[in-house]
Formats: structure tokens, C-alpha cells, sequence
């Protein structure tokens, strides 16, 4: 059973980052991924979970592990109620829940840091492997990579397209970006699991050359948050030492900020955040005139902004689910996401994880940065990232 509990995980994990194989109730674009049922990565999750139950693992009941459970149960019982009278579909719920129970299982397990971090370490070679695969695929000219209702979908962007990016196997540029800011916060605060420096370096590396090639801006500002999360971590505060490593960090962060803000301000409008202000506006008043959710209508009807932009979706995931679920099915999952991430930011033991956390809530604040087949391994960085070190006591190295 303990093997068996062992393999799934690391299953979840591999057909995660390569082969996200699932089935939906579309077939056109975009409704595919909105409507992500089942899922062969979360079916492994099912087992992994199911395991744990049966070997009693769940000892660690913490305040928070009661709360969650608490807010898990009263979300299923919103959903099926709203999905039996107005929406009849489950796909996201089902998804949605056994992603949530993750996290419930990891903080209330008995693993110790052993485990733990065997698993990182796992994760973070399959994560770059997997990113070297997306980068060559880029470099084939290829945007994304769906494996949906048995068909294999190579996608390219069209080539009037106003932009560049990339997916990969995730359904966006900002859900691409979320997983790599949770993957270089694993690299970093994992660091002393590489067997080499140089390894450490090139992996980054990898993950930093497919956050770039996203062309997620949101993304790459994240990514800038985190490392000057880290070199805040090498700072000894109690004795305020300023060595030429900080000040040089200091001034490579603020210059590459720079950089990377000019180009923005050529390409964004930050007055309106990017048009999300009238996009949020609009949205919140769909959803007084449609308090019990769109339903299957979510995809099909454009959301019309004041400033004439066109919409299928409100560009947050937490207006999303009350737009597409009802307002109390959407708040219950909205405040299941704060309670996590003000948990995860409460354990952080460094500024780094601090710093990844706050990113990841900002890309998430920003897009449909998540789809249902993609929370779990969302939370399994956080928890990894940010939760487990607390729960374990280990102490983090930073970056030198």
C-alpha cells in the first residue's frame, strides 16, 4: 500500500507535466478546457488519496486542516445544490475537490522532511525536463499541446497574431506562468538537493527561458518578486551586514524590473491594468443581473466592456467562479483560495516563498490563471513550497 500511495503521486506528477490527458463536453475552442471533466492525472490523484485514508496517515489535525475541511464540505454542498437545479454539471466540482483534498492530506499527514523532499526533488526533475520538451516544441513553432476526448492537438498561433507565446501542455500563457513561478520557487527553496551547482543554475535557467517565452508580464514581474524574495533571505537583518552579493543582487533586480517595465509600458496600458478594470466592472454587473451563474452559457456570451473590448470570461478566477457557478458557490471557493494562500504566506519560513505566493495570487488575480485540471498541482507547490518546511521544521539555504 505504501508503494503503491508513493507511485500515484509521482503518476499525478508525470502525466501532469507531460501527458494532461483529459475528456470534455466540447470540442470547440476554449469550451474544451473550461469544461475539463475527467482527468487520467487527477484519476492517479484519486488513488494517491484514497491510500491515505486506508493507511490512517491523517494525523496532523490542525486548526487550519479543520477549517479547510470545513470549507471543502459547505463548497460541495453549494455546488450539488446549484448543479442540480440550475447548472448539471459536475466536472468542476469533482476536479475542484479532489485538488482541495490534496492539500488537505499533505498538511495532515504524518510525512517527514524526508518524504517531503524526496518528492520535490522529484517534481523539479520532471518540471525542467518537461520544460526543455516545451522549449524545443516552441522552437518547432508550436504554441500548446492538448490531449483531449482521445485526440492529440499540436497548436500553433496564428501568424497575424498581435503577440508571441507560449502554453505548452496548460490552456494559457498565465496558467504556464503560475506553474513555472511554483516551479522556480521549488528549485530555489530545494537548492541544497542538487547534487551540483552548475545543475542548480541550469535549471533555473530552463524554467526562467520558458517564463520568458509565455510572454506572460504578470509572469516575469513574479519571477523578479521571487529572486529578490531570495537575496532578502541572505541578508542577516540582526546584524544588517550589506555585502557586494546584496548590493550587486539589489541593482541586477532593479535593473532587470526596469527593463522589463519599459517593455510593458509599450505593450499594456496600466491606467486600466491591462483593460481588467472594465473587464471586473462588467463583470460584476453580469453577475448581479445573473446571481445564480451562467451556467453553460460561460464561454459562449461575450462580456461587452465600456471601452468596446469583448470578453468570454472576467480575467480572474474568483469572478469567474461566481460569474460561472453562482455567487455563493463562487465566494465559498473564493474564500477557500485566501484561507489557503493566508496560510501558506503565515507558514512561509523565507521572504523567497513569501515572494512566489503573493505572484501567484497576483497571476491568478490577473487571468483565468487556472483550470480545474491544473489546482492540484498548483497546491502541491504551495504546500511544498511554503507549508511543508513549517510543518517539517526544516531550515531553508537560499541562493549564496
Amino acid at each position: 500500500m505504501n508503494t503503491v500511495r508513493k507511485i500515484s503521486i509521482r503518476i499525478f506528477v508525470i502525466l501532469s507535466l507531460f501527458f494532461p490527458a483529459f475528456y470534455s463536453i466540447f470540442d470547440a475552442d476554449y469550451l474544451i478546457e473550461y469544461y475539463a471533466g475527467f482527468s487520467w492525472a487527477y484519476a492517479a490523484l484519486a488513488v494517491f488519496l484514497l491510500c491515505q485514508l486506508l493507511q490512517h496517515r491523517i494525523r496532523r489535525r490542525s486548526c487550519f486542516f479543520w477549517i479547510l475541511l470545513v470549507g471543502i464540505l459547505l463548497y460541495n454542498l453549494l455546488f450539488t445544490y446549484y448543479n442540480i437545479r440550475y447548472h448539471h454539471w459536475y466536472g468542476e466540482q469533482i476536479n475542484n475537490t479532489i485538488a482541495l483534498l490534496l492539500l488537505l492530506f499533505l498538511v495532515g499527514s504524518e510525512e517527514d522532511s524526508t518524504e517531503d523532499q524526496e518528492l520535490a526533488l522529484f517534481v523539479i526533475r520532471a518540471a525542467v525536463f518537461s520544460n526543455l520538451c516545451s522549449i524545443l516544441y516552441f522552437a518547432l513553432g508550436y504554441s500548446n499541446l492538448l490531449i483531449c476526448n482521445n485526440q492529440v492537438i499540436f497548436g500553433r498561433l496564428p501568424e497575424d497574431f498581435y503577440e508571441y507565446r507560449h502554453y505548452w501542455v496548460y490552456s494559457h500563457k498565465s496558467d504556464y506562468a503560475v506553474m513555472l513561478l511554483g516551479f522556480i520557487g521549488l528549485c530555489i527553496r530545494y537548492k541544497t538537493l542538487f547534487s551540483k551547482k552548475a545543475v542548480y543554475l541550469l535549471s533555473l535557467a530552463v524554467l526562467l527561458t520558458a517564463l520568458a517565452l509565455t510572454h506572460s508580464w504578470t509572469g516575469i514581474m513574479g519571477a523578479i518578486l521571487v529572486f529578490a524574495g531570495a537575496v532578502l533571505d541572505r541578508i542577516d537583518f540582526k546584524k544588517i551586514v550589506i555585502t557586494k552579493f546584496h548590493i550587486a543582487g539589489g541593482v541586477g533586480l532593479v535593473i532587470a524590473a526596469g527593463l522589463a517595465g519599459k517593455v510593458l509600458l509599450a505593450e499594456r496600458n496600466l491606467l486600466t491594468l491591462g483593460d481588467r478594470l472594465p473587464i471586473w466592472k462588467e463583470t460584476l454587473r453580469t453577475i448581479v443581473e445573473y446571481p445564480k451563474g451562467w451556467g453553460f452559457y460561460f464561454g459562449e456570451v461575450l462580456l461587452k466592456c465600456e471601452n468596446g473590448f469583448t470578453t468570454n470570461n472576467a480575467h480572474n478566477i474568483f469572478l469567474n467562479a461566481v460569474l460561472r457557478f453562482s455567487i455563493p458557490v463562487g465566494l465559498c471557493f473564493t474564500l477557500l483560495f485566501l484561507l489557503i494562500f493566508a496560510y501558506a504566506l503565515y507558514k512561509c519560513r523565507s521572504w523567497m516563498a513569501a515572494g512566489m505566493c503573493l505572484a501567484v495570487l497576483v497571476l491568478i488575480n490577473m487571468d483565468y490563471a487556472l483550470q480545474n485540471y491544473e489546482v492540484a498541482m498548483c497546491l502541491m507547490l504551495l504546500y511544498l513550497v511554503c507549508i511543508a518546511p513549517a510543518k517539517n521544521k526544516t531550515k531553508e539555504r537560499m541562493l549564496p
